[in-house]
């Protein structure tokens, strides 16, 4: 995926909830509010460009001892944005805050890079790190997070069999995961 595909997505994506209404919430930072001139509590929100570096992903990886793959990069630095699950919120004071939410050390250990959770939030999505540089061939799995409160997570001796029994396949790749979430909110509406 490119860029400019990148960024269709996102677009095309907004334009669905926006359709439907359903781009206010709370709290919004100014930067991202749609109409400054509101006075509700509730804000819509809108879209910005994207603010994260390379020193930002640095950091990131570091934090979570993982590479993150090119296209992870390329969706959480295309734009700020306040999208719900399955998507997960990335907003300018907080632009990691849809992978931080979903981060487990477990599933990093063995190999899965959590990125958000579903709709309903009991499954965290992953990114199976297999076959990575090809990064066509890592599916997206998703596991039902109280799963994972069966292990210990200072544990070393945990085994990529010991979760890949209880992941969920969802899609082949990320690239598809965003086609499916923007093909189930222009099919369904928002509550895909």
């Amino acid at each position: 995926m490119t860029q400019a595909q990148m960024k269709q997505f996102f677009e095309q994506y907004y334009a669905k909830i926006t359709e439907n209404n359903a781009n206010i919430l709370p709290n919004i930072p100014s930067a991202m509010q749609a109409n400054p001139n509101e006075t509700q509590e509730w804000k819509h929100w809108k879209m910005i460009p994207s603010t994260v570096t390379d020193k930002d992903f640095a950091q990131l990886e570091e934090k979570m001892e993982i590479k993150i793959p090119n296209i992870l990069r390329l969706f959480l630095s295309t734009y700020h944005h306040y999208f719900e699950d399955p998507i997960g919120r990335n907003p300018i004071d907080n632009p990691f805050f849809a992978v931080d939410n979903a981060y487990n050390p477990i599933l990093i250990r063995t190999n899965y890079l959590p990125f958000t959770w579903d709709k309903d939030g009991y499954f965290i999505r992953c990114i199976c790190l297999d076959n990575m540089p090809d990064e066509t061939k890592c599916p997206i799995y998703q596991i039902d997070h109280e799963i994972l409160f069966d292990f210990d997570e200072y544990d070393e001796n945990i085994q990529k069999a010991d979760i890949a029994m209880h992941m969920e396949w969802v899609c082949e790749n990320f690239d598809a995961y965003l086609k499916q979430c923007l093909h189930a909110i222009s099919e369904r509406g928002l509550n895909t």
